[in-house]
């Protein structure tokens, strides 16, 4: 088929992701092709009857190719917005997700009611692109965050992506397996949006989800609850004194969290957050300055 102008080329786009099953076809359709022709989308509507040449048919249906086999869009543009900043990402990344936002809320309101000691030392555990380590580290200009990482390549996207939001002075990225690594002191809070996925549910995943985001930050054993059960008490030995812990969960495992902590006995004031969705999505609770 030949394409002579943008509106032909989004009319095919959006039926050749339709027939892959993509949700909002026209949309992505809009997005890829935009991208293709370093464009925004609102210039497309401008001139719907832009000639297209043989150099951007290619790059943008070779855009729509790649989303036909439902790698997500954040990979094929190689960027993901989250708290209103671009992350770069890459295939060594989760792709950042809105939910998450609801973690940083909580962190933030809390961190405002409480008094500490300027700075502010913040652990991000598994910070992927870096986009919570970074997000806390703009919003809390008078932070220090350390941001660590199984993975040498994710670290080197965040890295980036902390340069690109100007806040590289003040984030260290340390890589280490969870609080296996080297960290220095202790902190006032610590954030993690860990791998919560049951392994045997895999096949259950949407495509875009099972056949290209890293498996490494999606499954946590048998039970979706290993990386809980290993955060919470290393959580506990590296938080100051009235240092609290926050903790994104999937749905229905809020109960499964709170009863680990409860049954660590070194935690108090912990508090289920429900996303904008009305599932439960953050765990969040104060270190016990008695428990020995």
């Amino acid at each position: 088929m030949t394409w002579t102008s943008t509106s032909s080329f989004l009319t095919w786009s959006a039926k050749r992701l339709t027939q892959a099953g993509i949700e909002s076809p026209r949309l992505e359709s809009e997005v890829l092709l935009a991208r293709g022709l370093h464009l925004s989308r609102e210039d497309l509507y401008r001139n719907p009857d832009r000639k297209l040449d043989e150099e951007e048919i290619a790059v943008s249906k070779g855009f729509v190719e790649r989303r036909f086999l439902r790698e997500p869009v954040a990979y094929i543009l190689g960027r993901r917005e989250f708290w209103g900043l671009d992350f770069q990402v890459t295939p060594d990344v989760l792709v950042p997700r809105w939910e998450t936002e609801i973690l940083i809320e909580q962190f933030l309101k809390w961190a405002r009611s409480e008094s500490f000691s300027l700075p502010m030392e913040i652990l991000d555990m598994g910070t992927g692109s870096g986009n919570i380590a970074i997000v806390a580290a703009r919003e809390l200009p008078k932070s220090r965050l350390t941001a660590v990482d199984i993975s040498p390549d994710a670290l080197a996207i965040a890295e980036t992506n902390a340069w690109v939001h100007g806040v590289a002075d003040r984030v260290r990225f340390v890589e280490g397996d969870l609080f296996d690594c080297h960290l220095d002191g202790s902190f006032h809070a610590i954030l993690s949006n860990p791998p919560y996925l049951e392994e045997e549910g895999k096949d259950s995943l949407m495509p875009d989800v099972k056949n290209y985001e890293p498996g490494q930050a999606l499954f946590s054993g048998p039970d979706g609850l290993s990386h809980y059960k290993r955060i919470i008490p290393d959580a506990w030995r590296h938080l100051k004194e009235n240092g609290a812990l926050f903790l994104e969960i999937g749905n229905g495992q809020a109960r499964d969290v709170l009863s680990l902590l409860e049954s660590h006995g070194g935690y108090r004031t912990a508090e289920v957050t429900m996303d904008y969705m009305g599932m439960e999505r953050v765990v969040s609770a104060q270190k016990k300055n008695t428990h020995g």
